[in-house]
């Protein structure tokens, strides 16, 4: 088991370039959270639990790892006479003892053909009294079975308002993980193990039959079940087309044959890694159980591994089966639950960048700039886009303060083992109270509310995992304006014509005062009319507006508005974003327009820039404006 790591917060660097008066932000440090051993009940993952008894109690090992039972069934069980089910008389208790009792999940099989089935009739003796050719098969038990042949148009007549009746009753339940697609060969699981080719041939079988077939059933699955997870026990590389069209319709994959050499098929290599970057989750099951594992000399151990080693979300738990849970031995125990904690996906918060004080200003808001890195400790991708939850906490554990994140990777490409970096901001209203808080953060499912867990410590109730406390820091208002320049004086920055143009103070034309800044040429193969640099900057973080007063009297070649903007560059005066304003109406030439934008400084600026904007880089455009009264204003800061 591995030891979680202790939480610990040191300082580093101030955040932002220099050229940006980063001295004057506050100092940051970084906080590590301890992680956590739990396994983590999360939707889209987990290991499962095969037929579990329904008389469970809450405190059973089990019940620690797995959050998931599982059942399977057959179709004559379930419909025994044409029009008759016994749908919640067979799922009811299962829903009600795992879903309601105990806030866990379910899933179904239902199948046609199964040979451990103590019925004759798998598939309903009335659907061959309808004329579904069947063959005989004997069972485990001895006795004989008869079985439909599944390529056969009489078979699909049958079974398809089956499966629409089956999706009408299951599909969208509350609890509801899963349903596996169970109407085609033995167990439902793409394989004809007990015909024979005489049985075969006198059925009219052909592969290509075969695959038309399970298309039909597929199709079925997908019209039935639009709002649950199907998964296709799928076949080898000679009946991949069938994955592939599964796949195509927003299937997903599920093979058993587990063992210390990997799943039947070794579909966990060839199959399993390229599909589960498009979507595809992966789920497996164990070949045999313990008892027979340890009779033929498979190491649990080593085939977990061999599971572990591929991007698998599910993993049916069926060493055991039913009581035979309670009987598990401790080693066994063990390695299930440091299993449980790798198959499908794991985030953890690794590290989080954050100011050492909040200041807070009774005269503009506060923005408490935050960095976090996430890493996904599990072997499988998350297969949903999740939204992050920031929270400072009062010292009452109330929210205070709170906004949503939707990260700019989205979860869906967390991919095993890669980090993630996300910037976060928080703002504080004008007058916020001082004190000391705690900040908090919560993965969840926007539309559904469901908090995802994270493999670190301290979650409360709420599904919010406490990080760092943050104490305020009282300080007078920085200053509203960053820059101004009404070109009365020529004291300011000098503004710089792009090639063909000339941008100087004239004393001819101004908004208010004696003066504006003319700019006057011809440009080509350039973004910009004129620029300037800001030798003072604007604070790294902080929310700004930048407004000024523009009034073209001509310009040629091109009906793109100008308008204004800053060029935002990192410490290395690499280039990393523009803020614009509204845009001149070309349409009132000669007149003051009086243009405003307003928007976020990143946090790594480094050096910013104001500019006139051509609008397009190509033409050849003469052009004869003035610009007058630039500002940019702070609204908020860090």
């Amino acid at each position: 088991m591995r030891a979680p790591l202790a939480a610990i917060s040191v300082l580093t660097a101030a955040l932002g370039g220099a050229a940006l008066s980063a001295a004057d932000l506050p100092a940051r440090a970084e906080f590590i959270p301890a992680l956590s051993d739990e396994v983590l009940f999360n939707p889209g993952m987990g290991l499962y639990l095969q037929y579990p008894p329904l008389e469970v109690k809450a405190d059973e090992w089990f019940m620690g790892i797995c959050d998931i039972a599982y059942y399977r069934l057959d179709w004559s069980e379930v419909n025994p006479e044409p029009g008759v089910t016994r749908f919640e008389e067979v799922f009811g208790p299962r829903f009600d003892t795992w879903v309601k009792a105990h806030g866990k999940r379910v899933a179904f099989r239902v199948m046609c053909q199964n040979m451990h089935s103590a019925n004759a009739y798998v598939t309903p003796k009335w659907a061959f009294d309808r004329g579904v050719p069947g063959v005989p098969h004997r069972a485990i038990r001895g006795q004989m079975q008869t079985n439909p042949a599944f390529w056969d148009e009489r078979y699909l007549e049958q079974h398809l308002p089956f499966i629409q009746a089956l999706g009408q009753y299951l599909d969208g339940r509350e609890g509801l993980e899963f349903v596996d697609i169970g109407s085609i060969g033995e167990w439902g699981e793409m394989h004809l193990m007990r015909w024979t080719a005489e049985q075969l041939e006198a059925t009219g079988y052909t592969h290509a039959r075969y695959v038309q077939a399970y298309r039909r059933v597929i199709d079925a699955f997908a019209a039935a079940f639009p709002r649950t997870r199907v998964f296709l026990n799928i076949g080898g590389r000679d009946n991949h087309t069938i994955n592939d069209y599964a796949a195509q319709l927003g299937f997903h994959f599920r093979q058993d044959g587990l063992n210390p050499k990997g799943a039947s098929y070794n579909c966990e290599e060839w199959l399993f890694p390229p599909y589960a970057r498009r979507g595809v989750i992966c789920n497996l099951e164990f070949h045999s159980g313990y008892d027979e594992m340890v009779k033929k000399g498979w190491d649990v151990a080593t085939t977990l591994d061999k599971a572990l080693a591929s991007p698998v979300s599910y993993l049916n738990t069926n060493l055991f089966g039913g009581a035979g849970y309670r009987q598990a031995p401790a080693e066994v125990r063990q390695l299930l639950t440091e299993a449980g904690r790798r198959f499908g996906y794991r985030f953890v918060l690794t590290r989080l960048e954050h100011p050492t004080v909040l200041r807070i200003s009774d005269t503009r808001p506060t923005r408490i700039l935050l960095q976090a890195t996430w890493r996904n400790d599990g072997v499988a991708p998350c297969y949903a886009s999740y939204a992050l939850d920031w929270t400072l906490l009062d010292g009452a554990g109330n929210a205070v303060v709170s906004a949503r994140l939707f990260p700019p990777t989205p979860t869906t490409q967390w991919q095993p083992g890669e980090t993630q970096t996300t910037d976060v901001c928080l703002r504080l209203p004008v007058g916020f109270a001082a004190g000391e808080y705690r900040l908090a953060v919560a993965m969840t499912d926007p539309e559904t509310r469901r908090p995802v867990r994270l493999g670190i410590g301290d979650c409360d109730e709420a599904g919010r995992y406490r990080l760092c406390a943050l104490r305020t820091d009282a300080v007078q208002g920085a200053p509203a304006t960053a820059f101004q320049d009404g070109f009365e004086d020529e004291s300011g920055p000098a503004w710089r014509g792009s090639p063909g143009v000339t941008a100087s103070v004239a004393a001819d034309v101004a908004h208010q005062g004696a003066k504006a800044l003319r700019v006057a040429g011809t440009s080509k193969d350039t973004w910009n009319y004129a620029t300037v640099r800001l030798p003072g900057g604007v604070p790294a973080g902080s929310r700004v507006r930048l407004s000024g007063w523009l009034r073209v009297d001509e310009l040629k070649g091109s009906r793109r508005e100008p308008y204004l903007k800053i060029g935002i560059n990192d410490a290395n005066n690499a280039w990393i974003t523009n803020l614009g304003t509204s845009a001149y109406d070309l349409g009132a030439l000669g007149t003051w327009q009086y243009l405003q934008g307003a928007g976020e400084i990143p946090a790594n600026a480094g050096s910013v820039d104001i500019a006139i904007e051509r609008g397009e880089p190509d033409p050849e455009i003469t052009v004869d404006l003035r610009l007058d009264d630039v500002q940019i204003e702070v609204l908020e800061a860090p």
